[in-house]
């Protein structure tokens, strides 16, 4: 990897489907007598493409929401996501990605009826349309952030989202739920063949993985994740490079960081002054890092000593006022480096968290087939974030199985992050969480 490009972050998100029990002939294939290349519908409304195996809906992507709700709905799903995830324990390092989990739940969603809908809707702060104004919103944020990066000295900040379907080529997907997907979270579909070959389904998709994340997530789907039952995979990948709007010093001599355990282990730091926001509440401290352009930025939150599991409790409020708050003054911030990656099983998740009938008897109608013919069986995540003197590199990913079944000071506020601290990469328009963790032991 370019050091001088070193901020990266990926995050991907796989979510499973597969058939529940349904008779052999229940799930209809192409339509006949369409023109080769192109894809079939019949009156039901159904569709499936031809040949090329790729479908795109071409519709227009839907109005943005409020700036600040998509903030605050994000923010609040990823700290309970991450609360909640049985791989990151208190005292351990973690990261997610609540941008690329909430995409791939909210396409789901958009398929979902009856229950099973109103149990996402609750988890997503929201109905169908509030969560795709919500993707749309900070899509639309971190493509100005984007666009503010290539005006700066240093290198563009790189950001890319992508969502993709992956149906068998025997699941007759519904039309209206196709055009949903393009207008709220521009997605496309690509048909695999589970039933015939699972492995080779399995290959597609992580290739499409491993590509748009820069290869920093080449195996998101592990062997037999995939198998003939398996009828859709809904995934979403991020990617995140940027630099440092002022990067740091090369890290020097080794001195001490109080982990989250409150053990001390001897890590060397890396420095530097700048102008930057800073935040301060009851337990916690906070500042904002800015990358290139201003648009995007790291918040890191460091809670005072002893108290690193009370504010953890909090998060979701710690965060919405550290993320909002404006006031710039000159600082000069010391930080370890560090580099994580986490992989989940987010299904006991999201059951613990009252998303239970999508495990089971789900109703995903409106994706394709009858009530409790297609159900979720795996949600699949993915999250890397390196950080270093120069900037960040991060991925993640996502994927949902079906299958049967202000003014500055004259001197410096000094800020030395020397125990666990918690840290969330998001844009500076609407604050919302594309990359969240924690740091409980850098080494």
């Amino acid at each position: 990897m370019n050091r001088r490009q070193a901020l990266q972050s990926i995050a991907l998100v796989s979510l499973g489907a597969a058939l529940a029990g349904c008779k052999s002939g229940t799930s209809a294939g192409p339509g006949t007598g369409s023109k080769s290349g192109a894809p079939s519908s019949n009156s039901s409304g159904t569709v499936a493409p031809g040949p090329s195996g790729v479908l795109a809906v071409n519709a227009a992507r839907m109005t943005p929401g409020p700036a600040t709700r998509a903030g605050a709905d994000l923010t609040e799903f990823g700290v309970r996501v991450l609360l909640k995830d049985a791989q990151i324990g208190a005292t351990s390092n973690g990261s997610i990605s609540p941008y690329s989990i909430y995409a791939a739940l909210a396409m789901t969603d958009a398929g979902a009826r009856g229950t099973t809908q109103a149990q996402l809707d609750k988890l997503l702060g929201g109905d169908q349309q509030r969560q795709a104004g919500n993707i749309t919103a900070i899509d639309a944020a971190v493509a100005k952030a984007v666009a503010a990066s290539k005006s700066g000295r240093g290198k563009p900040t790189v950001v890319r989202a992508a969502n993709s379907l992956w149906p068998d080529k025997s699941l007759p997907v519904r039309h209206a739920y196709l055009e949903q997907l393009s207008s709220g979270y521009g997605a496309q579909l690509h048909v695999v063949d589970y039933k015939n070959d699972p492995a080779g389904a399995t290959e597609q998709i992580n290739d499409w993985v491993s590509e748009r994340t820069n290869k920093l997530i080449p195996h998101l789907l592990g062997p037999g994740s995939v198998t003939a039952a398996t009828r859709l995979e809904l995934v979403n990948a991020l990617y995140l490079k940027a630099a440092w709007q002022e990067a740091f010093g090369d890290p020097g001599k080794p001195s001490a960081f109080t982990t989250a355990a409150g053990t001390q282990v001897q890590v060397p730091y890396m420095e530097v002054e700048t102008q930057m926001v800073t935040a301060h509440g009851t337990g916690w401290e906070s500042v904002t890092i800015p990358y290139q352009g201003g648009g995007m930025a790291m918040t890191v939150v460091l809670p005072a000593k002893g108290t690193f599991a009370q504010i953890r409790s909090s998060l979701a409020h710690v965060l919405t006022t550290a993320t909002s708050a404006k006031r710039a003054r000159a600082v000069d911030l010391s930080m370890p480096a560090f580099s994580i990656d986490t992989s989940s099983q987010l299904a006991p998740t999201l059951q613990s968290l009252g998303v239970t009938q999508l495990f089971g008897s789900a109703d995903l109608s409106g994706i394709a087939g009858k009530p409790g013919e297609i159900q979720v069986n795996s949600v699949v995540h993915q999250s890397v974030v390196k950080v270093d003197q120069h900037g960040t590199e991060a991925a993640a990913a996502t994927a949902v199985g079906i299958q049967a079944g202000a003014v500055p000071q004259q001197l410096p506020e000094r800020i030395m992050v020397d125990r666990a601290f918690f840290f969330v990469i998001h844009d500076t328009t609407t604050g919302a969480p594309l990359f969240l963790g924690q740091i409980a032991d850098p080494t």
